[in-house]
């Protein structure tokens, strides 16, 4: 365990393993995640003691900031949160095959920007890079964190109901009127979901859950990593994120007549739920060949 937590944390050094530690040390290092968007940037800025040759303090400076770039990446994705029990940190100390992946991913990552100045003797290089969430917006899905992670293969959260919405009203009557605070054009096909917060305080995850109450109060899953094909969770994932309905309605993988459906609560297990009748309205429109669940075209709004 210990030689797998330092391996782990030092896993950007093992990159470039001819760059001492004491260079790695003169520089910073940040990042953000962007989940409308679906990805993570980073920013190394390494500096070269001078040493009277300026090529190769030059290349110096710019290998350390790519190595602070990359432990900054590798930091920001260790504490993503899989669910509410697991983060990705977890999954990188217990699989030797997921923590090769994640190698492979920050290594990898697409160069945005690459620049050097001087300071006198001394070059200060500035390198930003960038990760895919998943395969959305141009990015390659064999490079992304979603690939890497193997979310195919995720179970569900424990305490995800083990009653699923299909099992307990499929065979209900058809719905022929909107039901109130959802919003879709129901002469046509629905073509994704939004579920909106409302300003509800809700801890993003990589595998969301979304419940409903039954009968009897009795909690039923509406979606989770389940309700999505294994393909697509490879490529894509099972949900994006944006900070209103308005930007999530802008999105291209939404299709043209997105449900926007009001969350209620956010459960002290962070899950989200909504109204059994909004629930029924989804199993309706999911049928007929238009599942669009499982195709992950769901977004989570702010508000």
């Amino acid at each position: 365990m210990k030689y797998r937590l330092l391996a782990i944390s030092l896993l950007v050094i093992f990159f470039s393993p001819t760059l001492s530690l004491k260079t790695i040390a003169q520089g910073k290092r940040e990042a953000q995640v962007n989940w409308a968007d679906g990805y993570i940037s980073a920013v190394g800025e390494g500096i070269a003691s001078p040493s009277g040759n300026k090529a190769k303090d030059q290349l110096r400076a710019v290998r350390a900031a790519t190595i602070l770039a990359q432990r900054a990446l590798l930091e920001t994705v260790k504490g993503f949160k899989i669910d509410s029990e697991t983060k990705v940190g977890d999954r990188l100390l217990k699989d030797d095959v997921i923590r090769s992946s994640m190698e492979g991913v920050i290594k990898g990552a697409e160069i945005l920007k690459q620049d050097v100045r001087w300071e006198g003797e001394a070059p200060i290089a500035t390198v930003e890079l960038r990760i895919c969430l998943g395969g959305l917006g141009g990015c390659k899905p064999e490079k992304s964190l979603i690939s890497a992670l193997n979310l195919d293969q995720k179970s569900e959260q424990t305490n995800t109901p083990s009653q699923r919405l299909n099992d307990i009203v499929a065979k209900q009557e058809t719905i022929t009127q909107k039901v109130q605070d959802i919003i879709y054009d129901s002469s046509k096909p629905v073509t994704g979901i939004v579920f909106n917060l409302q300003g509800l305080y809700f801890e993003k995850v990589i595998l969301p859950v979304v419940i409903t109450m039954g009968d009897g109060n009795r909690p039923l899953t509406v979606y989770s990593v389940k309700s999505v094909e294994p393909q697509v969770i490879r490529t894509y994932g099972v949900v994006r994120y944006t900070d209103s309905v308005e930007q999530a309605r802008q999105n291209p993988h939404l299709g043209d007549n997105a449900m926007i459906i009001p969350v209620s609560q956010i459960t002290r297990e962070n899950m989200i739920v909504i109204a059994f009748d909004a629930a029924r309205v989804i199993l309706e429109t999911t049928r007929h060949g238009n599942d669009y669940l499982k195709s992950a075209k769901v977004i989570i709004a702010a508000k």
